[in-house]
């Protein structure tokens, strides 16, 4: 865990980028706890691209506390029922698991976890790309120590671990923008494009009142 002077997903800075882009500000976020909100992507992907991300300042989702990893647990429960029926979709869950900045791919290095609606599985192109993978469900199991960096997917309930280094920055984006055929990979760039907007306001009116969950 660590301070962050200017993250766009910490308390004080959260969302300054949708702010900087001239982009939906507080409409972005479908639900809010004590230690956790969902935010939709600055520029999805997709239709249905939203964030789980935490609201103290970690590297990543191995390092939460178990309170918190409980809540994650429910909050992909719900999203898996709703994608199902608003997008009659599985759910794609990723992480850029950086345990130091810079790492993994990750461009903001607090912790996110990406949730796409999405039916192709990317672990033959992670396997070809990264190499060693492990079944791996870091929410719930403790097998593996944080003094790496790691790419994380959990797809149709299989849930793995790739060991990275130094990976490009927005690694996973780039891989899934080309399996679904597009160019632009990098938020910076495509949160100006108009279909990037259409798709975030979209998202908004999609998933906005949907999400809740009991005793959170």
């Amino acid at each position: 865990m660590t301070n962050a002077k200017v993250c766009p997903f910490c308390k004080e800075t959260r969302f300054i980028n949708n702010k900087n882009f001239g982009l939906p500000v507080d409409e972005c976020i479908l639900y809010e706890s004590e230690d956790l909100y969902i935010g939709v992507d600055i520029s999805p992907l997709m239709r249905g691209h939203v964030l789980i991300i935490t609201k103290e300042h970690y590297y990543n989702f191995y390092e939460l506390p178990r309170k918190i990893k409980n809540e994650v647990i429910e909050l992909q429960k719900e999203l898996k029922r709703i994608y199902k029926e608003v997008y009659n979709s599985d759910i794609l869950f990723f992480e850029h698991g950086s345990n130091e900045p810079g790492m993994a791919g990750s461009s903001i290095d607090h912790a996110h976890l990406h949730c796409i609606p999405y039916d192709g599985d990317i672990k033959e192109d992670l396997d070809k790309l990264l190499g060693e993978v492990i079944e791996c469900d870091i929410m719930k199991e403790d097998n593996f120590t944080n003094e790496f960096s790691y790419i994380y997917i959990d797809v149709l309930d299989d849930k793995y671990i790739y060991k990275v280094d130094k990976l490009d920055s927005q690694f996973l984006r780039r891989l899934i923008i080309t399996r679904l055929k597009d160019k632009e990979y990098k938020w910076q760039n495509r949160c100006k494009k108009e279909k990037s907007v259409k798709a975030l306001e979209q998202t908004i009116k999609d998933l906005k009142g949907k999400v809740s969950i009991p005793f959170y």
